[in-house]
């Protein structure tokens, strides 16, 4: 933050790409709690008509805004082809629609397995510049989104000023110099405020900003079939699930319970496979910290890790059970004795990560109806498959 906007009065571009003021006041920061309504799918009215191709643009298009709560609305005279991001659903979100970020605060912590499970979808991490450290306050470098230039930054406003240690001034001089800050917090409810998207919602917003209204919808069609086949698939008694946010660390005698039917996007998984949620509604959110013994009172048929599929490698969650087996409380448990462990794709979870995510966590509870899971994405024989890796990276790629 060593320059002011003054000293940047003159950008390279940016009298086509317009931002929306994203001002957020810092009482806005609190921590992050589930709320109690069930998700739905619905999808929000656009502001636009979005063009029917990844590709269709005219040169004499009309200007079009776009508004996502609390970010604002950006107005855009042409369409943006570059962006940065905080690494999480908005980069997903552009990777299903076939772009890449330009910059990221960091890939630390994230998975690119996904991708590289697609065939014929590039993305090379070394081309990307990166801004600061995902999760650390304080470290981030306004100097190399000017560097950048993107087109639009998606990111929830919020999570900015919360990770890089800027004021509102700081985000203003972003928005006015470079580009929009387009994006909203959908894990789930930030801070128990509305608003808050579903999945889907954010996706359509995100089609929006790109003008690509047909590949969202080739999407939609994608997911509804896969979601209707795992669905037709899953047997009717459901197991117990006690989900956890913040990592499930054995030693730690402090576990994060997530209710899974609250609406949130990291539980969409087991939304997905009707499993029973093992903690009762409301009880259990993030930030209230439950201990060994209210976890034996629970006794669940499985453990959930909420994005243990994105953080850990399979050896690393292999030591993540060894540990719980191994401790004197935790070995008495019915699903560590049994070695019932499920990790999922978690709060980065967009519309790719969602579908190797449902894929995972059904192999990992009913191994019987769909397959052992291998313990990686890229492993899955392709005759044991749930979804078709080929027909996604086409319509990622805009063969649809």
């Amino acid at each position: 933050m060593a320059n002011t906007a003054d000293e940047h009065e003159s950008p390279t571009r940016r009298d086509a790409i317009k931002g929306g003021g994203a001002l957020i006041a810092g009482g806005l920061l609190a921590g992050c709690a589930g709320g109690s309504d069930a998700p739905t799918e619905t999808a929000t009215a656009t502001e636009t008509t979005a063009t029917s191709s990844p590709t269709e643009t005219t040169e004499s298009m009309e200007p079009y805004t776009v508004s996502i709560e609390p970010s604002g609305s950006g107005t855009f005279e042409e369409v943006p082809e570059t962006y940065a991001t905080i690494p999480g659903v908005w980069m997903d979100i552009a990777m299903a629609l076939g772009i890449p970020p330009k910059a990221v605060a960091s890939f630390n912590r994230i998975s690119l397995d996904y991708y590289d499970a697609l065939p014929g979808v590039e993305f090379d991490a070394d081309d990307v510049l990166t801004f600061g450290t995902d999760g650390e306050s304080g470290n981030y470098d306004k100097e190399v989104l000017y560097e950048v230039d993107a087109d639009v930054h998606l990111m929830d406003p919020r999570l900015l000023l919360r990770y890089s240690g800027w004021s509102d001034a700081d985000l203003e001089e972003v928005e006015s110099n470079i580009a929009p800050i387009l994006g909203s917090f959908i894990r789930f409810p930030y801070g128990g405020e509305n608003p808050y998207y579903t999945l889907y919602e954010a996706f359509e917003k995100g089609a929006e900003i790109f003008q690509r209204r047909a590949q969202y919808e080739a999407w939609v069609e994608f997911k509804d079939e896969v979601y209707a086949d795992i669905r037709s698939r899953t047997p009717a008694e459901s197991p117990t699930v006690a989900a956890f946010n913040f990592r499930f660390t054995p030693e730690s005698g402090q576990f994060y319970g997530a209710n899974i039917y609250a609406p949130r996007n990291d539980t969409r998984s087991f939304q997905l496979l009707g499993v029973e949620d093992a903690f009762p509604e409301g009880e259990y959110v993030p930030n209230n910290p439950i201990g060994y013994e209210e976890l034996l009172e629970v006794d669940p048929d499985y453990i959930g890790c909420i994005g243990d599929l994105s953080y850990l490698s399979h050896e690393e969650f292999q030591g993540v059970i060894e540990a719980a087996q191994n401790h004197e409380t935790l070995g008495t448990l019915t699903a560590v004795q049994e070695g019932n462990f499920v990790r999922t794709g978690g709060k980065r979870m967009g519309p790719i990560i969602d579908l190797f995510s449902a894929e995972a966590t059904a192999k990992q509870l009913y191994p019987e109806e769909f397959g052992e899971w291998p313990g990686r994405v890229g492993d899955v024989p392709e005759d044991e498959r749930l979804f078709d890796r080929q027909r996604m990276a086409d319509i990622v790629n805009g063969e649809f």
